[in-house]
């Protein structure tokens, strides 16, 4: 790919399809500086997939496809340092300063912690879904059978339905 193509394709991505990136760092992470950080991962992930693009999907499916597969390695790797930060609490001298920020968006904020309770596979499912991408779609992003789609956005809406029953969301 031609560097003017390349930088042509990545500027239609960034204005057409930044939301992508930044949805799925909002499922994918909790605090806001991860969420930038993701971000920035997603999109140098882009920047070096582009070449790969062939058109023979849309240019979107292909940006989700990116940015999930980002977005779980980067789950991966917080889990591992997650392991170590606990290994690292168990030993008394050393204290770790944890804080919350308050946020003006109590709803949104309560339905991304549970999206972000969910199975990687099944956030990105949700939130595919939510950015209306049909099951094939979500399949081409995911590598799941369409049923397997369908099946999988069933279970996932029951399990919120009944977090909402049983926790009295916002």
């Amino acid at each position: 790919m031609e560097p003017a193509t390349r930088d042509a394709l990545f500027a239609e991505a960034m204005q057409q399809h930044l939301g992508i990136f930044l949805k799925t760092a909002y499922a994918f992470t909790a605090a806001a500086a991860d969420r930038d950080d993701l971000v920035q991962e997603m999109l140098l992930a882009a920047w070096q997939a582009l070449p790969s693009f062939d058109g023979s999907s849309k240019l979107s499916t292909f940006l989700y496809r990116v940015a999930n597969n980002r977005a779980l390695n980067w789950n991966r790797s917080q889990r591992r340092y997650g392991h170590k930060l606990a290994a690292l609490e168990q030993c008394p001298q050393l204290t770790l300063e944890t804080g919350d920020a308050h946020s003006d968006h109590a709803r949104l904020d309560w339905l991304y912690t549970l999206i972000r309770k969910l199975a990687p596979i099944d956030r990105t499912v949700l939130m595919l879904h939510l950015d209306q991408l049909s099951h094939r779609e979500i399949g081409e992003v995911t590598s799941l059978t369409e049923n397997n789609v369908g099946v999988r956005l069933h279970r996932i809406k029951r399990w919120l339905s009944e977090q909402k029953d049983t926790h009295h969301g916002p």
